[in-house]
C-alpha cells in the first residue's frame, strides 16, 4: 500500500539514538550523513588525485559513496531518483538534438511534479524524504540537456559566452553522468552545479595558480564554513526544536499581546532559516573540502570558493530590500531558473515562465503559491517605492541613514510575512496568521504600486543634450541602484 515508505524508507539503525535526543530518525540520518560526507571529502581530496588514482576511479568513488548515503537516508525510495535520472539519460541519448532540452525538461519536471502531487495526497506529515534530492537532480539534468542542445543543434553565434563555455558536443558517458548526478558532495542537499564545472573538477582543471604560481588550498575555507554550519545547527537543535513556527497560528499564541506574538512570529521564522543555513553552508563546506568550488580570485588576489555557495546568511539577515534578501537565498537554484527558464523563454512570457517553473519545481502545496505571489508582489512594491522615494533622501547623510534603517525593518517584516505560508506549506495556519493582521502588508504593497507614483513621482533621467531620440528615452524612470 502507498505510504511514507514510497518517499522515505531509510535506515532505522539510529532510531534509539533519535528517540534519546528527541529528534526524528530521518533528521538524525540526514545530519550524520552530512558529517560523514565532510570526512569523506577530506579523504577523497588526499587520496584520489589523478597522481594517485586513474580517472575512472576518481569518477566512480563520488557516485558510489553518494548512492550509498542516499540508500542509508531514503532506502528503496531512491528508485524514484534513479528512474528520473536514468530516464532523462535515455532521452538525451536517443532524442533529436533540436528537441532534447524540451523532452528532458518535460520528463524530469513531470516526474517530479507527479512525486510532489502523490506525496501531497498520501502524507499528512512532513519528513526529509527523497523529493529533496530529486529536486536537485532535476536542476542538474535539465541544465545538461540545454547544454547538449546548445552544443549540438544551436547556432554558436547566438549563444552567450557562458552558454558557449558550458555547451556539450556529445552526451557524457554513463559513468560520468552517474558521477555528476549522484556525487556525495551535492546529492543530499545540492547545490546543483553545471556539468562543465564538475568535469573540470574531475580532470583537476578547476584550480588556477595565483601570481606566485601556487595553487589555492580549500581546507581553511572549508573548515570556516564547517564551524559556521555547526553554529546554525546548535540554534536549530536547541531553540528551533523548542519553538515551532506552526505554534504562532495556535489559539494559545493568538492570546498573547500583539508585540509578543509578532516577536514569536519573526523568531520562529528565523529558526527555520537557520535550518536551511546549516544544510546549505555545510554542503558548501563538503564541496570545498573535496577541492570543489573554486571560483577565481578577488581584486586583492585572494582565492574565492563560491562556485558551490547556495546561501549568504549575513546578506539575507542584513539586507535592506527583499530583492537583496532573495539574491542571497538558494543562489544556485536562482542560477538554474535563469539558465533554464528566463534566458530560454520568449521575451513576452519569460517572467511568467520562470515563476511557473519555480512553482512547479517546489511542489503543489498551496502555501508555496501564497508565498510566491506575496514575494512577487512585495518585490514590485519595493522597486516602486525605491524609485519614488529613495532619491529624496540622498542629499543628507542623516536622512539617508534613516531611510536605510526604515528599509531594513520593512524588509524583515516583509520576509517573515511572505515566507510564513512557505514554511508551513498548507493553507492553515498560514491564512489564520495573515488574517490576524488583516492582510495589511498586501494592502500596503498594492497601494505603493498603484497610488504612490501618483503623489511622489519617480526620479527621471537627466535630458542629454544630444538628439531628440535620446531625449525621448530619458523620459523613462531611472532605476535606482
Amino acid at each position: 500500500m502507498p505510504g511514507i515508505h514510497t518517499f522515505y524508507d531509510g535506515s532505522k539503525v539510529l532510531e534509539p539514538l533519535a528517540e534519546s535526543i528527541g529528534l526524528e530518525v530521518d533528521r538524525v540520518n540526514f545530519v550524520l550523513s552530512l558529517f560523514a560526507s565532510f570526512g569523506i571529502s577530506y579523504i577523497y581530496k588526499k587520496t584520489c588525485s589523478l597522481k594517485q588514482v586513474n580517472r575512472q576511479v576518481r569518477t566512480v568513488i563520488p557516485a558510489v559513496v553518494g548512492i550509498t548515503l542516499l540508500f542509508f537516508c531514503f532506502g528503496r525510495a531512491i528508485k524514484h531518483l534513479l528512474a528520473n535520472a536514468l530516464g532523462s539519460y535515455a532521452i538525451m541519448y536517443f532524442a533529436p538534438p533540436t528537441q532534447v532540452h524540451k523532452l528532458v525538461l518535460l520528463f524530469s519536471m513531470g516526474y517530479l511534479f507527479f512525486i510532489h502531487s502523490y506525496r501531497w495526497v498520501i502524507l499528512d506529515t512532513y519528513s526529509l524524504d527523497v523529493t529533496g534530492p530529486i529536486m536537485v537532480a532535476v536542476e542538474k539534468v535539465t541544465m545538461m540537456a540545454f547544454n547538449l542542445k546548445d552544443g549540438k543543434a544551436k547556432d554558436q553565434s547566438k549563444l552567450t559566452d557562458e552558454q558557449k563555455k558550458e555547451s556539450l558536443k556529445e552526451i557524457p558517458s554513463l559513468l560520468e553522468y552517474m558521477s555528476f548526478m549522484f556525487n556525495f558532495q551535492t546529492v543530499l542537499t545540492g547545490p546543483a552545479n553545471n556539468y562543465y564545472d564538475y568535469i573540470n573538477f574531475l580532470d583537476e582543471k578547476h584550480l588556477v595558480a595565483n601570481k606566485q604560481g601556487k595553487l589555492p588550498s580549500s581546507t581553511g575555507v572549508a573548515m570556516k564554513k564547517f564551524y559556521q554550519a555547526l553554529g546554525f545547527l546548535a540554534i536549530v537543535v536547541t531553540l528551533g526544536a523548542s519553538y515551532k513556527v506552526e505554534d504562532v497560528g495556535t489559539p494559545e499564541y493568538f492570546k498573547l499581546p500583539m508585540w509578543q506574538w509578532f516577536f514569536w512570529w519573526f523568531i520562529t521564522i528565523f529558526f527555520i532559516r537557520c535550518a536551511y543555513y546549516f544544510a546549505w553552508v555545510f554542503a558548501d563546506a563538503i564541496c570545498n573540502m573535496s577541492g570543489f568550488g573554486f571560483s577565481g580570485y578577488d581584486k586583492e588576489g585572494n582565492a574565492e570558493w563560491k562556485l558551490c555557495t547556495n546561501v549568504l546568511p549575513y546578506q539575507v539577515e542584513m539586507a535592506q530590500s527583499l530583492k537583496e534578501t532573495l539574491d542571497g537565498w538558494n543562489i544556485q537554484t536562482g542560477f538554474w531558473l535563469r539558465k533554464v527558464g528566463y534566458e530560454r523563454a520568449p521575451k513576452s512570457i519569460r517572467t511568467v515562465a520562470t515563476y511557473t517553473l519555480s512553482a512547479v519545481w517546489h511542489g503543489v502545496s498551496i502555501g508555496y503559491y501564497m508565498a510566491f505571489f506575496t514575494c512577487g508582489l512585495f518585490t514590485v512594491a519595493a522597486q516602486t517605492f525605491r524609485r519614488c522615494m529613495r532619491w529624496r533622501f540622498l542629499d543628507d547623510a542623516n536622512k539617508k541613514f534613516a531611510y536605510d534603517i526604515f528599509s531594513f525593518i520593512i524588509s524583515k517584516i516583509a520576509l517573515a510575512y511572505a515566507t510564513y505560508s512557505f514554511v508551513t506549506m498548507h493553507l492553515y495556519p498560514a491564512y489564520d496568521v495573515l488574517w490576524r493582521v488583516y492582510f495589511i502588508p498586501h494592502i500596503v504593497a498594492f497601494a505603493v504600486i498603484f497610488a504612490l507614483p501618483k503623489f511622489f513621482k519617480p526620479l527621471k533621467k537627466p535630458v542629454p543634450a544630444t538628439d531628440k531620440k535620446e531625449e525621448i528615452i530619458s523620459d523613462k524612470p531611472l532605476k535606482q541602484e
